[in-house]
């Protein structure tokens, strides 16, 4: 589990991807799969001399592919899978509204793959992470060097498949939810398509890898209450794939058209049904076109506007791949890297959910069990620092991040706990410095967003916190105490008006908020509006009665004002409400007294 030190810091798609070098016919022998010639794909707008297209299926021009780099119709010698699922999220409000069960739908997926009638995967080249153990390391874990990469050869085939709910954004891409995505901060805490694409590229080593992605809009989560989402006729809610980054070797098979909405799983069933065909050996191009209609024709029967309709794009030269035939090798014991990593991903398991019950202890002792095990496991080292500094054992924390970051110099969230660290150690320059490569790394993530703004405010550059605040709200134009932050940035710049504009804002965006209702009232008093500001205190009051200091402001504007029975009243419920022992007690008696005597 990553976790960032916050109390220290106050598709609608299925993607298949596949190999566009050659695909070898693995339901022939050796000797007879160089007997047919490739298939190759001409560019858009030539005219093609291959054979005919089954229905559904589009052939495009890919950039960059070279389909003869590797040569044609290789066997595969061994199979791997990472199968992902998530029905249940950290954040409720990540409720999933559409039908159908993503972790169910992956289980079945994983059942395919492993039975010596479907897939034929050896089980122990399977990796299944389910609900909370679908976190966001974990997936980029089991896709990158810590279990593909490590275990994924040249001549290997690499299914991967991903049931999750999905957002559309303004920049144009996709962003997958990991069981620990926050919706106050998707860029941060989600997984972007570009970015799942990059860690296959950069870390599989095969150039024939099976990407299955069932991602569902999540319009319950109301994307508006996060980042700044489409406008609805603007929206692509499945992943358009004129946008997915791709270089060589992949091809793209989604469930529906970029403006279609996936409601459902049927794309998954109907494809795990058509893959189970002809004995498992049928290939994918006939079951692609099997699940295509049937798809079709299943989310259209109740209402035409939920139809989906699948899409491939694909260049490959070769025979057709048939993810079902068996290795042309008997499966081998697992790499040692791999097998580190497994050990030591059962600790880090544990460890995660014991944090989440509040088991500090315990879970540093999963922790270092699992660093035992894989000295280099970086997520395992940054969580151990973080749980380090709850504790409060500041330089062992420090020692822990360094260590993460120097097995992953490019994790922003490292970044940000260790400048927290440091800033407890009382090394400011070099927080900064970590602050400044984690917002370089990742500049939309709020939390980054929010420490920089912080702490450039402590230093008097109220022009640079302001800055930082700005780009933030524009991220999350929802968010109601973004905009309260910036009314205070603002307000400390001098710029009094735009101030009240954002005071104003968060008011309107969330009217039950008794934070925004002081900010405003704050603004509105350095305005010189002393009733209106009186009226947003008396709200405030109202929202949230046991809070000391909306009462205390209460009690001053109502005295600017010139009610000084309001004044009296309030100033007297301030003194009910905080500790005798509170220093602004004393003054505060003194001021009623004075109050009453004129």
């Amino acid at each position: 589990m990553r976790f960032i030190l916050k109390h220290l810091y106050s598709l609608a798609s299925c993607l298949l991807v596949l190999t566009a070098t050659a695909v070898p016919a693995w339901s022939q022998s050796a000797g007879d799969s160089e007997s047919k010639a490739p298939v190759t794909t001409p560019p858009a707008g030539t005219t093609s001399t291959a054979p005919a297209k089954l229905p559904g299926v589009e052939f495009t021009k890919i950039q960059d592919l070279n389909p003869t780099a590797r040569g044609t119709n290789r066997l595969v010698k061994q199979k791997w899978a990472v199968v992902i699922g998530t029905s249940k999220f950290k954040e409720g409000r990540l409720t999933p509204a559409h039908e159908g069960d993503m972790a169910q739908s992956a289980k079945e997926f994983y059942q395919y793959l492993t039975d010596p009638h479907g897939g034929r995967f050896d089980a122990s080249h399977v990796k299944l992470l389910l609900d909370s153990d679908a976190q966001k390391p974990n997936i980029m874990n089991a896709l990158g060097p810590s279990f593909l990469g490590s275990g994924a050869g040249p001549d290997d085939l690499v299914v991967v498949y991903i049931a999750t709910s999905s957002f559309p954004t303004t920049d144009g891409n996709t962003y997958l939810c990991s069981y620990d995505c926050a919706l106050d901060n998707i860029y941060g805490t989600c997984i972007s398509m570009q970015s799942l694409m990059s860690t296959l590229k950069q870390n599989v080593k095969s150039d024939r890898i099976v990407l299955v992605l069932q991602a569902a809009y999540s319009g319950a989560a109301q994307l508006t209450d996060g980042a700044k989402s489409l406008e609805p006729s603007k929206a692509l809610f499945n992943v358009d794939l004129e946008k997915v980054v791709m270089g060589n070797g992949f091809v793209i098979l989604s469930s529906s058209q970029p403006n279609e909405i996936t409601r459902n799983t049927a794309f998954s069933k109907n494809l795990i049904s058509a893959l189970r065909q002809e004995d498992g050996l049928i290939s994918l191009s006939k079951a692609f076109a099997i699940t295509r209609e049937k798809t079709a024709s299943d989310t259209s029967t109740a209402d035409a506007k939920k139809k989906q309709v699948p899409l491939m794009k694909s260049t490959w030269t070769g025979t057709d791949l048939v993810i079902g035939a068996p290795p042309a090798e008997r499966v081998a014991n697992l790499p040692a890297s791999v097998a580190s990593f497994l050990s030591a991903e059962g600790a880090y398991l544990k460890a995660s959910k014991l944090i989440a019950d509040g088991k500090l202890d315990e879970a540093l002792a999963q922790y270092k069990l699992a660093i035992a095990a894989d000295p280099k496991y970086a997520d395992a080292l940054a969580d151990c620092g973080t749980a380090l500094a709850l504790k409060g054992d500041w330089k062992a924390a420090a020692e822990m991040q360094r260590k993460a970051i120097a097995v992953n110099p490019t994790d922003a969230l490292f970044r940000l706990n260790y400048a927290r660290i440091l800033d407890k150690l009382g090394d400011a320059e070099n927080s900064m410095q970590e602050l400044n490569t984690a917002y370089r790394l990742n500049p939309k993530d709020t939390s980054v967003l929010m420490a920089l703004s912080k702490k450039t405010l402590a230093a008097g550059q109220v022009k640079d916190s302001v800055r930082y605040l700005e780009e933030a709200v524009d991220l999350y134009p929802a968010r109601s105490d973004l905009r309260e932050r910036l009314s205070y940035g603002l307000m400390k710049n001098g710029d009094v008006d735009q101030s009240a504009a954002q005071a104003k804002e968060a008011v309107r965006l969330d009217p039950k908020s008794a934070s925004a209702r002081v900010t405003l009232g704050s603004a509105l008093m350095v305005q010189g509006y002393v009733v209106p500001a009186v009226n947003a205190y008396k709200d405030a009051a109202k929202l949230s009665p046991n809070d000391s200091n909306v009462h205390f402001l209460l009690s001053r504007a109502m005295e600017k004002s010139g009610d000084r029975d309001g004044a009296i009243a309030e100033l007297s419920q301030f003194l009910q409400l905080i500790n005798p022992s509170d220093p602004r007690a004393q003054q505060a008696k003194e001021h009623l007294e004075q109050l009453k005597t004129r």
